[in-house]
């Protein structure tokens, strides 16, 4: 019954969004759009989510001095992990602290497409060191003894998902998504994990078949291409739902501080000896 009131107090929000994305198209400058937009999609996710998922706009960058285009909205951990400039609008994330990004776009034509699915990638490809199961809070890692061992699956991929307000035909984004895993199938992990588009309706996933069936595929696993379901009105719903699915699979690991501590307290005793 719980689970049940969840969901339709999601259903109600959902609703409650849907009329005021017909409210944004009164906008006719598409720059004014896509921030009411944007906006829409945080305040429709912000009630929903706890508090410890951050919701910002900005770039992340690697240890290695690699970043990230901008992207729409950052998913950080906002209680443990590392944010620069946490109070302005766009935000600095070191890759640590990221558990993924959604790109929001008021017409999801080609265009407009891929260059969500740059963004992504851009984000995707930026190394960090792997978690597993015994991370259980991105600074606490539980050492297990002789004998003892655990799935040594990776447990922080990057989340990527598109969110449109109005759409192309899916069958036009599915096309789009297989023709670039064709094209470069090392490369697949790069791609978005989800495309929701609230009008008319539908999410494309990447899928996987499982002893003859086709079953959905999350972030960092396995999958032989992209499909598309019509959702209709459940499309926000499932949009909440599916985030909050893959965030609670994910455990990331804090910037290596104490990396950092040995690299600059050494470059300042270097410094001092010259100088004496």
């Amino acid at each position: 019954m719980n689970l049940m009131r969840l969901l339709q107090a999601v259903r109600n929000q959902a609703a409650r969004i849907a009329s005021r994305l017909e409210d944004s198209d009164l906008f006719t400058n598409m720059g004014d759009r896509g921030t009411f937009r944007e906006g829409i999609v945080s305040s429709f996710l912000r009630p929903f989510l706890p508090e410890c998922y951050g919701l910002s706009s900005g770039e992340v960058f690697s240890a290695d001095g690699m970043q990230s285009a901008q992207i729409d909205i950052v998913l950080y951990d906002a209680m443990f992990s590392t944010a620069l400039f946490r109070d302005t609008e766009k935000m600095l994330f070191p890759a640590e602290s990221v558990f993924g990004s959604i790109e929001v776009k008021s017409r999801l034509d080609g265009p407009e497409l891929r260059t969500a699915i740059d963004n992504i990638a851009s984000l995707k490809r930026l190394p960090r060191a792997g978690s597993d199961m015994l991370d259980l809070l991105p600074f606490l890692h539980l050492d297990v003894g002789r004998g003892l061992a655990c799935d040594p699956a990776r447990r922080n991929p990057y989340l990527g998902y598109i969110f449109g307000y109005n759409g192309v035909s899916p069958e036009s984004v599915v096309g789009e998504l297989n023709q670039k895993l064709a094209a470069n199938p090392a490369a697949r992990q790069e791609l978005p994990d989800f495309v929701f588009v609230a009008r008319p309706g539908y999410i494309v996933a990447r899928m996987h078949s499982v002893n003859g069936q086709a079953q959905v595929q999350g972030p960092g696993k396995e999958f032989t291409g992209y499909v598309h379901i019509m959702t209709g009105e459940d499309t926000l719903a499932l949009f909440y739902i599916g985030l909050n699915v893959c965030l609670g699979q994910v455990r990331l690991r804090s910037v290596n501080f104490l990396s950092l501590w040995e690299e600059l307290f050494g470059q300042v005793i270097e410094r001092a000896r010259i100088r004496s």
